[in-house]
């Protein structure tokens, strides 16, 4: 059978004060700190750090940490531990509430919140969608913000695709859903229910109206028709896509509309 350890607040392991890594019990604001681990978890004292190894579950200030190693290291305050940073690797998955984050890679600071995966393929999932990317995701809880760099891919909860190089989002505080972002460098939009796909150096995305504005080399297709120009947006709830011309630039606007094409029983075909 598979040794399982289980350590709460690591009072097994280290003849620290009561509290261990956890703030005083008496603190409101305080949590414990809890790991499972299949294969064993090793202290280095001079180093301030522990190495748990083998299906880690470690939870802790309401999140739940889930990999095959995780290195933690900590700090000593006020003659006690604190628990400052963690490097998480194969396999990682980082949940809090509705908010959940994948890949190979990671790194936590519990001081200002901020969890960076890398590597690969690395995704973050919110109630307002979903984000993915093949070099980085960065997400700040403290600061409610999220960024993510690569081969970029963000699903919003209306089923519109957005992919960019990189794409900074600011989130709501309450359910971490998507508030405002700007996806750079090769922006694709696609929304496959409305049919519609757009194209540019640069797209701003809020929720508020939800309407993507876009700038750059602007192309928007319609079934077989597209438009082009410098500057354009794209309304998510209508689905209609413009786009407006720019007196700075001298670049006139440009549309192919093409006839759909008939099939052979007299329809139209898509």
């Amino acid at each position: 059978m598979i040794k399982k350890i289980f350590v709460l607040i690591f009072l097994s392991l280290f003849s620290f004060s009561s509290n261990g890594f956890a703030e005083k019990q008496n603190d409101k604001n305080s949590s414990e700190l809890t790991v499972e681990a299949d294969d064993s978890i090793e202290w280095f004292e001079k180093e301030k750090y522990y190495v748990a190894k083998g299906n880690v579950i470690l939870k802790k200030d309401g999140f739940t940490l889930n990999a095959n190693f995780v290195q933690a290291y900590y700090e000593i305050k006020d003659g006690e531990n604190v628990l400052n940073k963690i490097l998480a690797k194969d396999n990682v998955t980082l949940t809090k509430e509705k908010t959940k984050a994948t890949g190979q890679l990671m790194t936590y600071n519990l001081n200002n919140k901020i969890a960076i995966l890398s590597g690969p393929f690395q995704t973050l999932t919110s109630q307002s969608g979903y984000v993915e990317s093949n070099e980085i995701i960065k997400f700040n809880d403290l600061k409610n913000k999220a960024e993510a760099e690569g081969k970029v891919k963000v699903i919003l909860s209306n089923k519109t695709v957005i992919r960019a190089d990189k794409i900074n989002a600011d989130l709501n505080q309450k359910d971490k859903s998507i508030e405002y972002a700007i996806a750079r460098g090769n922006v694709f939009i696609e929304n496959k229910i409305k049919g519609n796909k757009s194209k540019a150096n640069l797209g701003i995305y809020n929720s508020s109206d939800e309407i993507i504005k876009l700038s750059g080399n602007v192309t928007l297709t319609n079934m077989d028709s597209t438009i082009s120009g410098s500057k354009g947006e794209t309304n998510l709830k209508t689905g209609i896509s413009t786009i407006i011309s720019d007196p700075n630039n001298k670049q006139r606007v440009k549309g192919v509309f093409s006839p759909r094409k008939k099939s052979k029983n007299g329809g139209k075909t898509e």
